[in-house]
């Protein structure tokens, strides 16, 4: 869509149409213009030389200094008459129009009355500049209007004046003027604005052809005579402006498909004095535009109906209407109006930019006359403006994109399947989630992160066309497979665009969850033998045991399991002990069974011998349990037991034989003295516990018990009473333990007898001694 750009055309050149237009409507002198030179006519510029300009010109020596003040009122112009009373001009421009001219004068003759209109806002009598030619001039023709007053005096080509006939003026008719048009006073009245100069003496030295030299100029600097008064020329009304906004509140900017825009417009009739009359009000929408939306919206016209699904602009509201009388517009007064535009676009730019619709007011305005007001170039951006049309400032409003929508499903059927793998069943679909002015979507890529380009693939025979509310829809078939817990995720990712390639993207993802077949083992525990002997109470005596472990994977699953442990209760921890030695029955190399892998279906064993003891009758019973972990890590574990029973075994004894013999003596006082024991031996051993002899060692320490009786240890130094004394008695008693012991079988051969045998002595006060002796005899036959 293209944007206004206006320009103002150079006033300067509105002007030069103008005023070409009117001065070369002349080619020749005519009736009407008789009274005064045409200079179109005579083939001479009509611009001329300001009365200033040609005064210094004149004379070189002038300066500038010595500009006009032109005090003198001997020659003036009191009436111009324009001969259309319709005549009008713009203000500034600069114009041609025919009106009858009064010429007077206050003197009783001058000659070459020469008349200075200025073409540019300054004075006649003010310095131009050199080379300027700023002015148009009156220069009447002698004797030309018939009049008395209009007279030939001095024989040259400037027209002369005199009252000595009787009249002090005359009247150029029809006259043909070019000046600016001016209203000082704004009475809407064109200003006439004029210099006169003369000559106050007779001589013939005035021509029109002395350029820059046509015509009179002023004696001196105070000969001439400048006034201004207002003349019947309508000054056409100054245009307006138009100003055009959005309601206030009202937004600039509306989504696709678009939406209302709320206006409103107003102008001020810029005239204090004249009425405008607005004869045409329309809106234009885009003109110049793209062309979809070139249109012209008669604001005083009906309302249209909007076809949501049809692109336009349509007039839904609008208060505006032709005032009474023609459309006048009174001085100072004001017009406005609000109106709704409802645009309806559902095809925006490709690259996803708004869509801008420069929208303006163009409105027909005429003055008094039926004549059209006119205000330069402000409908340039309107090719089919014509002079009179009006238009405001632009508002720029748009419709925005909006992006379309879809929704992708990716489904997976089943979203379990056992390992290894099996088909699964996929299903995608592509919903159109966009609105009808986005409709039909077009498909342009859907990728899966694990079966690739689809589009180029499985859903290649499929139409990528999705309607407005439908659904894309592709199935295929792929297999999964993997590991138990292994999960197989794929995203499927599309795009589609609309009429104006905004892209719409989605995704979805599948799961398909890869189940586990559990593994199983099996261990069968064999003991050989399942019989031992007892091993008695000797804790060093043992019987050995083989056990053979033979471990299975079962044939119906489908992962290898490699073993970790062999436990055995109540052996302990017996993975070190158990190197596998036989695959499926084959020998192999010692492996140890840790880490050792077997396949589904396979088997394999070890041998460990264990020693056991135990008594007859006893059983021994333990439990081995193996581990390990499939390809899944999944823990499996399986366990058997053996029971090994213990039988009897014979007696076989030997017996050793050991004895002690417990000495009990009891010696009684005979006699009439106290006497005291002084010494006990056996063998010439003194009786004294841990005493020993060859053959025995004494145990003195506590005595002993014989018959029921017991005897206290029998000490040296005990003292005997005297018979009868009631003490005169001693009983002891001690043990021999006699040689060789238990701890060999030799047979014991003890003899103590006489002076060897157990001797007793006591003395009294005196030292006289008493022996005691007794024999003794143990033998043993193994």
């Amino acid at each position: 869509m293209k944007r206004f750009k206006c320009k103002q055309l150079i006033r300067a050149l509105g002007i030069a149409l103008i005023s070409t237009t009117s001065l070369y409507g002349v080619t020749s002198l005519t009736t009407a213009n008789a009274g005064a030179y045409d200079w179109l006519a005579l083939n001479e510029p009509t611009e001329k030389y300001c009365m200033a300009d040609a005064y210094l010109m004149k004379d070189g020596n002038k300066l500038a200094q010595d500009a006009l003040n032109c005090t003198a009122n001997d020659v003036e112009i009191t009436r111009v008459t324009p001969t259309d009373p319709s005549a009008e001009c713009n203000l500034g421009d600069v114009f041609s129009f025919e009106a009858d001219v009064t010429v007077r004068t206050n003197a009783n003759a001058r000659w070459d009355t020469t008349f200075y209109l200025p073409l540019t806002d300054a004075s006649p009598q003010v310095v131009h500049g050199p080379g300027l030619r700023d002015c148009s001039m009156i220069l009447p023709i002698p004797g030309d209007s018939g009049e008395t007053a209009d007279v030939q005096l001095d024989g040259d080509q400037c027209g002369d004046i005199t009252k000595a006939n009787g009249p002090d003026e005359y009247v150029l008719q029809g006259e043909t003027i070019t000046m600016l048009c001016a209203d000082g006073d704004q009475d809407n009245r064109a200003d006439f604005t004029y210099c006169a100069a003369w000559d106050n003496i007779e001589r013939s030295n005035c021509t029109y052809g002395e350029d820059p030299y046509a015509g009179q100029i002023p004696n001196n600097k105070s000969k001439c005579n400048c006034d201004t008064f207002n003349i019947d020329v309508f000054i056409k009304p100054a245009p307006p402006t138009v100003i055009k906004a959005l309601a206030i509140g009202h937004p600039s900017s509306r989504a696709e498909p678009g939406g209302t825009f709320d206006y409103t417009m107003t102008f001020t009739n810029p005239n204090a004095q004249t009425s405008l009359f607005i004869t045409s009000l329309t809106d234009e929408i885009d003109i110049g535009g793209e062309g979809t939306f070139d249109r012209t919206v008669d604001l005083w016209g009906g309302l249209d109906t909007v076809l949501p699904l049809v692109d336009g602009v349509y007039l839904t509201a609008s208060n505006c209407s032709q005032p009474a009388n023609g459309g006048e517009i009174l001085p100072s007064a004001s017009y406005s109006c609000a109106f709704t535009v409802h645009i309806v676009d559902r095809d925006l730019p490709d690259d996803q930019s708004p869509e801008f619709y420069d929208d303006l007011v163009k409105l027909a305005l005429l003055d008094k006359n039926g004549d059209i007001v006119t205000d330069g170039d402000s409908c340039a951006a309107i090719p089919s403006s014509v002079a009179g049309d009006h238009c405001s400032n632009e508002v720029t409003v748009q419709i925005t994109n909006l992006a379309p929508a879809i929704t992708v499903t990716k489904t997976a059927n089943p979203t379990e399947v056992l390992e290894p793998g099996a088909n699964v069943l996929f299903t995608i679909t592509v919903d159109n989630d966009a609105q009808f002015w986005d409709s039909p979507l077009t498909l342009t890529a859907l990728n899966d992160t694990v079966f690739g380009d689809l589009l180029a693939d499985e859903c290649s025979a499929l139409s990528t066309s999705i309607a407005e509310n439908g659904t894309y829809t592709c199935t295929f078939t792929k297999f999964i497979g993997g590991n138990a817990g292994d999960l197989h995720s794929n995203v499927v990712s599309a795009t589609a665009v609309d009429d104006e390639l905004d892209q719409a993207t989605g995704n979805d993802s599948a799961m398909v969850d890869i189940r586990d077949v559990p593994s199983s083992i099996t261990l069968v525990k064999t003991a050989t033998p399942t019989e031992v002997l007892e091993t008695g109470d000797d804790p060093n005596n043992y019987s050995d045991v083989s056990y053979n472990f033979t471990f299975t994977v079962n044939a119906a699953g489908v992962d290898d399991v490699t073993f970790s442990s062999l436990v055995d209760v109540p052996f302990g921890i017996l993975t070190g002990d158990c190197m596998v030695d036989s695959v499926n029955g084959n020998p192999i190399a010692d492996t140890a069974l840790s880490g050792f892998v077997l396949e589904p279906g396979d088997y394999a064993s070890c041998d460990i011998t264990k020693s056991l003891q135990g008594n007859a009758g006893d059983t021994h019973l333990n439990t081995a349990t193996i581990r390990g972990v499939d390809e899944d890590g999944q823990d499996v574990d399986a366990s058997d037991d053996a029971l090994v029973t213990f039988t009897p075994l014979a007696p076989d004894t030997d017996m050793a034989f050991a004895t002690s013999m417990l000495v009990v003596l009891e010696l009684s006082n005979g006699g009439f003295e106290d006497v005291t024991l002084t010494d006990l031996t056996v063998m010439g051993v003194d009786v004294v516990d841990g005493a020993a002899g060859a053959d025995f060692i004494f145990r003195n320490a506590i005595g002993g018990e014989h018959a029921g009786v017991s005897y206290s240890a029998c000490a040296i130094g005990t003292v005997l009473g005297y018979s009868g004394s009631g003490t005169d008695t001693y009983s002891c008693a001690f043990t021999l333990e006699l040689r060789p012991g238990i701890e060999n079988t030799d047979a014991i051969s003890f003899l103590a007898g006489g002076v060897n045998g157990v001797v007793a002595i006591v003395a009294d006060d005196e030292g006289t001694e008493v022996i005691n002796g007794v024999s003794v005899e143990v033998n043993t036959i193994e």
